[in-house]
């Protein structure tokens, strides 16, 4: 952004650009589930004028008939709203399958919005977020934008506006620009790719706590989570994100046999604490710096309790080390000694069956 442009105040005041961005959706075998999606697009106070619909291959023969009928689903869709339909004819597999959606539809648009077929917008949804992209389009730091609320709860009485600045990325309802995400480059990084080394190694405050205790499991059990990874590179390269105080989507997709994680159990009591069907928030954030409580690093003892807190996290000795040589204070160095004796046995057994670690 320009030092004479001045930051936007109120979405009502943000005129629509001419050409609308395109619904990036990623559907798969939750027939079902895109069954109460589509109404709720179908139902948008600004219809969408194109969805690009990226449908993964097939797992095995059991996936084939309900990819199937999402094609039908979203085939018959199309004489409300155009649809395009990409699908693969190999499994690409949820995480890859994502990076490969949003690097391909924003190779042909300057920006796009991403939904899953379990995220459901409200009426309000693909105005706002029209809105602030672009609101933002010109301020070269704010990564992304998204409908999700998801915040620590004490600092909910320190932001008054609709909007609030963020380090974390949230993909329920993401907006984002082509030479954004072209800068990360993420289609040609491996899954779980941390700029900063290891878990340990990013910086950690109030919201990072939780993508660090996310990156452990990743490093440590050879998994993927691209939102995760997504989250790491854009902190690494210092961007922020623009994320609502109230969701403008539910999330559906909780306890769902398909689902990805959190596929059994039911829906978490944070999933859609903050999600209002009605919501049409208006205000932004008077500046892009982030308010102290949320810039403000923790300190030793406050990381090492966080982490102790976490079942199944170990430190390895060069992870310790690293610990004990950014926090050198007895109190923080006391706390993460005590970490690592207490979980050595894990180290012990990893080691054994020749995990690395």
């Amino acid at each position: 952004m320009n030092q004479d442009q001045k930051l936007p105040v109120l979405l009502e005041e943000i005129s629509l650009p001419q050409e609308l961005p395109p619904i990036v959706l990623l559907a798969f075998t939750r027939p079902d589930l895109l069954q109460q999606f589509l109404p709720a697009i179908a139902q948008q106070t600004l219809r969408p004028s194109q969805i690009l619909a990226f449908i993964d291959g097939p797992r095995n023969a059991k996936d084939q008939p309900l990819i199937a009928e999402c094609i039908s689903l979203l085939t018959e869709f199309s004489q409300t709203i155009p649809v395009k339909i990409i699908n693969q004819q190999d499994n690409l597999g949820c995480d890859a399958h994502a990076i490969y959606a949003i690097t391909e539809a924003l190779s042909h648009y300057p920006a796009v919005i991403y939904l899953e077929d379990d995220t459901l917008p409200n009426p309000y949804f693909y105005d706002r977020m029209c809105r602030l992209l672009e609101a933002y389009r010109h301020c070269p730091q704010v990564f992304s934008i998204t409908a999700y609320a998801n915040f620590p709860s004490q600092i909910r009485e320190l932001i008054s506006d609709d909007f609030m600045v963020s380090k974390r990325v949230f993909a329920y309802g993401l907006g984002i620009w082509a030479d954004r995400w072209q800068n990360l480059n993420l289609a040609h990084h491996p899954q779980g790719y941390n700029p900063f080394g290891h878990f340990y190694q990013i910086p950690a405050t109030i919201q990072t706590k939780y993508t660090i205790i996310n990156q452990f499991f990743i490093e440590t059990e050879n998994k993927q989570d691209w939102v995760i990874t997504l989250t790491v590179a854009a902190l690494h390269q210092g961007y922020i994100h623009i994320t609502p105080m109230v969701s403008l989507v539910h999330n559906i997709g909780f306890g769902h046999p398909e689902a990805k994680t959190y596929n059994q159990g039911g829906e978490p009591s944070w999933a859609n604490a903050h999600s209002n069907s009605s919501t049409c928030p208006n205000t932004l954030p008077s500046s892009l710096e982030l308010i102290d409580a949320l810039a403000d690093p923790l300190d030793g003892v406050e990381l090492a309790r966080h982490l102790e807190n976490c079942q199944g996290l170990w430190l390895s000795p060069s992870g310790m080390w690293y610990l004990l040589g950014k926090y050198s204070d007895w109190r923080s160095r006391i706390a993460f000694l005590k970490l690592f004796f207490s979980r050595i046995l894990i180290l012990i057994r990893r080691w054994r069956s020749g995990k690395p670690i």
